[in-house]
């Protein structure tokens, strides 16, 4: 995909980062802007490169990870379409806190940081609004540290589906259908445990009617049964397969 500079400019006035600018303004910022294709399964970044860049994605799918002493791989995040990263090693002018890996084929947008910051010194509400999205970024990372730390997988797993949901669900005549598909492994990156415990816990919540997944397309089936197993109010319901 080869973007004109009016797709950049209306690309980048959909983000919030930027969405106050005036025309002149995004137009002085899409002379910054460089584009990056790569491929599923094809590394980003990775942890310790220098943060000199910021990312906009415009199409496809990656994930933010580290890999643990004991050799595990730990998910931080799955983006999509719209969705920014690369903002705090930016700001800290430190190195990168994970790598970045590519699910699907991905196109982004890039913006050094040699071009970056004297377009936030020209517009300073451009530069609230990062840091209004630095905080939110620090609020979601400190939320997945405390689940993972205090809720069970199904609980977990629950939240994650709901999230992913939120992203790319689409009402279906089954329930919500989630229009991006994942693996097994993957959603197992996601919460922190194997790909046979969310193949177990899939397995047991298809039968009760609460989710299903099918060639990596996941239909959450009973929306009400499955907020119930998040906010663990249903324990026998939502009882633990293994973590």
């Amino acid at each position: 995909m080869v973007l004109s500079p009016s797709q950049k400019r209306e690309l980048l006035a959909r983000q919030d980062l930027f969405r106050k600018l005036s025309e002149r303004e995004l137009a002085d910022l899409v002379l910054a802007v460089q584009l990056r294709r790569v491929e599923a399964r094809e590394t980003l970044c990775h942890r310790g490169d220098p943060g000199n860049q910021l990312y906009l994605i415009v199409d496809g799918v990656l994930k933010a990870q580290t890999t643990s002493a004991s050799g595990d791989d730990i998910v931080f995040s799955i983006m999509g379409p719209g969705e920014m990263f690369g903002e705090l090693a930016l700001m800290r002018g430190g190195k990168r806190t994970a790598s970045v890996v590519a699910i699907r084929d991905s196109q982004l947008i890039v913006i050094d940081r040699r071009e970056l910051f004297p377009f936030l010194r020209r517009n300073p509400d451009a530069a609230l609004k990062l840091l209004e999205v630095l905080a939110a970024r620090v609020e979601r990372l400190t939320a997945k540290v405390e689940d993972k730390t205090f809720l069970n997988l199904p609980q977990r797993l629950a939240k994650c589906l709901f999230e992913l949901a939120e992203r790319w669900g689409r009402k279906a005549a089954g329930g919500i259908r989630i229009e991006q598909r994942f693996s097994q492994a993957e959603l197992g990156d996601l919460v922190a445990t194997t790909r046979e415990s969310v193949n177990k816990q899939m397995k047991s919540w298809e039968k009760e009617g609460v989710a299903a997944m099918s060639r990596g397309y996941i239909t959450i089936l009973d929306e009400k049964a499955l907020q119930r197993i998040s906010e663990r109010e249903d324990r026998n319901l939502g009882r633990p397969s293994g973590s």
